[in-house]
């Protein structure tokens, strides 16, 4: 009996020492806005604290659109956010509104990391991301990274 549990302890530890590491998670904000944000373009601003990515985008739409399926994706240093766009209501051809949302990824693994952009079928925006001006990290760079130029 007292075999049976010791394998069955030991059974249960192996697999705890060979899982899979944990997979980021996505949590997605959007705010519609009924005008444009200067001059109705893109803008993607990719901040990293630790572990969490987060990844704020202005992208311009038209007026009554909305923000679907976010998802995103990492292909070696390449970290890409994108989603669907829900079609404009009938007559509306301008993209005279914005919409501002946000992808905030917990858990992302160690890396110096190139940040694409998508809304709908619009072809992607990239930003690159550099270490933290005013900080000095305490472990590795990673510690801290903002949009770069």
């Amino acid at each position: 009996m007292n075999a049976r549990i010791l394998l069955a302890g030991l059974a249960l530890a192996s697999t705890s020492v060979f899982a899979a590491p944990p997979q980021p998670n996505l949590k997605f904000t959007s705010i519609p806005i009924v005008e444009t944000s200067g001059r109705g373009e893109h803008k993607l601003f990719p901040y990293r604290s630790e572990d969490k990515m987060v990844v704020i985008a202005q992208d311009p739409i038209m007026c009554g659109q909305k923000p679907i399926n976010p998802r995103y994706e990492i292909n070696g240093n390449k970290l890409v956010v994108r989603y669907d766009l829900t079609p404009p209501p009938p007559g509306v051809t301008t993209p005279a509104c914005s919409v501002h949302s946000t992808f905030e990824i917990n858990g992302m693994p160690h890396g110096d990391f190139e940040v694409s952009f998508a809304g709908g079928k619009e072809p992607f925006i990239v930003a690159r991301m550099t270490r933290c001006p005013s900080t000095a990290p305490t472990v590795d760079i990673w510690d801290c990274l903002v949009p770069g130029k």
